[in-house]
């Protein structure tokens, strides 16, 4: 599927935003950001290009994954999400019921 390249570019782009690796050589960190922002865009132009089927089966499976995510942090007593990461996951969340009420009514094939 098309889904998982835009989570390991988002996630890289996380990882670059927040700098949390780059002790030893912060001068990458820029060079990162800019290369995990436009990975990130591509992988969603595609994701885009590929029609709204695509998204919806693509946040059927982000859901899960992030409320996975969500209990790790947790258990390991870490700030969860910034608020515009719950926006993010709520919007993921609406369109996982959605991408499931399409598979289960045959509005979407797979």
């Amino acid at each position: 599927m098309f889904d998982f390249p835009i989570l390991a570019a988002a996630y890289g782009f996380l990882i670059a935003n927040r700098g949390e690796t780059y002790d030893r050589r912060p001068e990458e960190q820029t060079r990162d950001l800019v290369i995990a922002r436009l990975a990130a865009l591509y992988t969603a132009c595609m994701l885009y290009a590929g029609g709204m089927k695509f998204i919806l089966l693509s946040a059927v499976l982000y859901a899960p994954g992030t409320l996975l995510y969500f209990w790790a942090l947790r258990k390991q007593n870490k700030q969860v999400f910034t608020a515009v990461e719950w926006i993010i996951f709520i919007v993921v969340v609406v369109g996982c019921i959605v991408g499931i009420h399409g598979l289960t009514t045959g509005y979407i094939t797979i």
